[in-house]
C-alpha cells in the first residue's frame, strides 16, 4: 500500500507541475498581436480602431478578461497616457466567449481578430503639438504609438495579471 502512496504522489506532483510550466509558459510567450488605423477624425477627437488576436502557446485552456488597452505616445522624453478602451466597446466574437464573459482560448490556439474602438481627445494631443493631429489626419504618414495591454488571467491554480507592451504605427 506505501508503494501505491509514493506512486500516486509522484504521479501528482508530476502533473502539478507539468501545470505551472505550461502556466510559466503562457506568461513568457503568449503573444498579442495588435494592428490598428485611424477609423475618422471628428469634432471631439481622433477614432482608432484596434484589432488584437491573442494567441495560447499552452498545453491547457486558459480565461482572461478583456484586456485593457492604453494608447501611449512617447515625445519629448517622457510618456502621455493618450486614451484608453472601454470595456463597452470591446467586439468579443462569441465563440471565444465564456458563460461569464471572459476569452477563452483552447490549447494551441488563438481567439481571431477582436476589435474595440478608442476615441483619443483632441485635448490630449494639443499638448503634444499641432504636428500629431495633423500627421494622424494624413494617411500617407504613419505615427508610433506604445499600446499597453493589461488583462487578468484565470486558470485552475488562480488568478494572475498579464501585461503586454508593443508599439504600433497608426
Amino acid at each position: 500500500m506505501s508503494v501505491f502512496k509514493y506512486i500516486l504522489i509522484g504521479t501528482g506532483a508530476f502533473l502539478g507541475l507539468r501545470y505551472l510550466k505550461g502556466m510559466n509558459r503562457i506568461s513568457k510567450k503568449a503573444v498579442i498581436d495588435i494592428t490598428g488605423k485611424v477609423d475618422k477624425v471628428t469634432i471631439e477627437g481622433v477614432v482608432v480602431i484596434l484589432k488584437y488576436n491573442i494567441k495560447n502557446p499552452a498545453r491547457t485552456s486558459i480565461n482572461l478578461t478583456p484586456p485593457l488597452i492604453k494608447i501611449i505616445h512617447q515625445g519629448q522624453g517622457k510618456e502621455n497616457i493618450l486614451a484608453s478602451s472601454s470595456m463597452a466597446l470591446v467586439d468579443i466574437p462569441e465563440e471565444t466567449k465564456d458563460r461569464k464573459g471572459r476569452i477563452r482560448i483552447p490549447p494551441f490556439n488563438e481567439t481571431g481578430a477582436i476589435t474595440t474602438r478608442i476615441l483619443i481627445p483632441h485635448l490630449k494631443m494639443i499638448g503634444l503639438g499641432s504636428g500629431l493631429i495633423a500627421r494622424l489626419k494624413d494617411p500617407t504618414q504613419k505615427v508610433n504609438f506604445m499600446i499597453e495591454t493589461n488583462a487578468t488571467l484565470f486558470t485552475a491554480i488562480g488568478s494572475f495579471p498579464y501585461d503586454h507592451q508593443t508599439t504600433i504605427a497608426l
